[in-house]
């Protein structure tokens, strides 16, 4: 009788704690279905780029600083992240990976190809984004990016060029 007992005591045992790790996600994995939750990156953002300087190292387009320039940036699961300018038709894609650093902190590091009007390859840009979610559907960031010529030569300035960045999730 005793063995019964402790046999329905260690079933019991058994069930509340396996239903305990499933509620929080440690048995089957979190549910990352869930974009309410704060700290999600993961999903697609409507991003503003503004360029705060422009010089003849770090150009910004039309030369002229702090244009709202539109992209669409795509967190994906397992740190891929794809991103589509809307500022130039001379500029690839961006195609990279992003990181969660701590709590609302990440940060994507991505590359992308410039043209010239034949669409011919000129350069390219490496960028580095250190993102801050301000809320559950907004971020904001600073981005560096230096620039490449085609052999692979760095134009930018050491500490590279920056960039701003405003954005909310894509509904």
């Amino acid at each position: 009788m005793q063995t019964t007992r402790f046999t329905r005591l260690s079933r019991l045992t058994l069930a509340v704690t396996l239903t305990l790790l499933v509620g929080q996600g440690l048995v089957f994995g979190d549910d990352d279905g869930d974009r309410t939750k704060p700290g999600k990156l993961e999903d697609t953002w409507n991003v503003t780029l503004q360029f705060p300087v422009c010089s003849t190292e770090c150009p910004c387009p039309s030369s002229v600083p702090n244009i709202p320039i539109p992209a669409l940036h795509m967190f994906l699961k397992h740190g891929f992240y794809l991103e589509a300018p809307g500022g130039s038709p001379l500029r690839g894609p961006g195609l990279g990976s992003w990181e969660r650093l701590g709590h609302r902190q990440f940060e994507a590091r991505f590359k992308f190809f410039l043209f010239i009007p034949d669409f011919s390859r000129r350069d390219y840009e490496e960028v580095t984004s250190h993102i801050h979610l301000t809320g559950p559907d907004a971020f904001e960031a600073t981005a560096t990016f230096d620039l490449f010529d085609t052999t692979g030569n760095k134009t930018s300035p050491e500490e590279g060029c920056t960039s701003n960045e405003t954005a909310t999730r894509f509904e």
